[in-house]
């Protein structure tokens, strides 16, 4: 069986055509992006653009795209999100769906989540989010960029913070930014000096302890099951209206929220299932 959910942040396909007693189901982000430069004005080799696309804010020395350095950007920033993002969950089907029959047995899969961008020039196709970039002078080490305007040094590692001890917290702010447009916040969003209803990219929103500061969507690059979450809202979307199977139907004491893990899980057996236990390990036979 495949689905596909074509949802505004992201498209989402579901495949368990090859779920057995050992193999689970893929679940597929896709991230379609726009790309469009931001070039000096006039055609000019040279140029500056202001801090966040604003009047107001302080103009940076930039470059016009060639070709080459736009198509090699755009590589590099796909490729290298999608390697930080692709393949680290999974999540357990607590909810008892998708069961496949094996001879006389009944298991059931879990969800490899997996993730991939598409990224083109804004001009052409579908997208999800339309990015403008700006190419910026190796004079500067600094710009003010914001979740549609990025700039051509986001995509390399650069100090964002210091944490209680004085070392320095290091991000790849594409990735951060990916992030965000999967549908995450920064990581004190909803704490009490990052409220929900004020101002969410307040340095205090990156995190104040050493271990929010450290995550991907604070000023670091850990990532943490938390971050699991556009792919748990696209089970829930798909486990909406779901037809019960005749291979298995448990009853509703067995049923819990569908939950992410960062360690990988095999499909697992109805009496596993109704355990509550996760298969970590392949036994030989099995």
């Amino acid at each position: 069986m495949k689905k596909t959910l074509y949802l505004p942040k992201f498209d989402a396909s579901l495949n368990t055509d090859w779920c057995n007693s050992k193999n689970n189901a893929d679940l597929m982000l896709t991230l379609r992006l726009g790309f469009r430069q931001i070039n000096p004005a006039g055609g000019a080799a040279k140029g500056t653009y202001n801090d966040y696309g604003d009047a107001s804010g302080q103009p940076r020395a930039i470059l016009k795209w060639t070709p080459q350095t736009w198509q090699a950007w755009k590589q590099t920033f796909c490729r290298s999100a999608q390697l930080f993002w692709h393949g680290k969950f999974w999540i357990s089907n607590n909810r008892g769906l998708f069961p496949v029959r094996i001879g006389q047995n009944v298991f059931l899969p879990n969800f490899w989540c997996k993730f991939e961008i598409l990224g083109s020039d804004a001009s052409a196709g579908r997208h999800h989010h339309v990015i403008d970039v700006v190419r910026l002078d190796p004079s500067e080490s600094w710009f003010g960029s914001h979740s549609t305007l990025y700039d051509s040094g986001d995509i390399n590692s650069v100090a964002k913070a210091r944490d209680s001890k004085g070392k320095t917290v290091m991000q790849r702010a594409h990735v951060h930014e990916i992030g965000h447009l999967l549908g995450l916040p920064h990581v004190d969003v909803g704490k009490p000096h990052c409220p929900p209803s004020g101002n969410t990219n307040a340095s205090a929103c990156y995190g104040i302890t050493d271990t929010d500061m450290n995550s991907v969507m604070g000023a670091g690059m850990r990532l943490d099951v938390v971050h699991a979450k556009p792919w748990l809202d696209a089970m829930d979307g798909f486990a909406k209206g779901e037809a019960r199977s005749p291979h298995y139907n448990p009853t509703p004491n067995f049923v819990k929220p569908f939950q992410a893990t960062k360690q990988r899980i095999y499909p697992r057996s109805t009496a596993e299932f109704e355990a509550g236990k996760l298969v970590t390990t392949l036994q030989f036979g099995r």
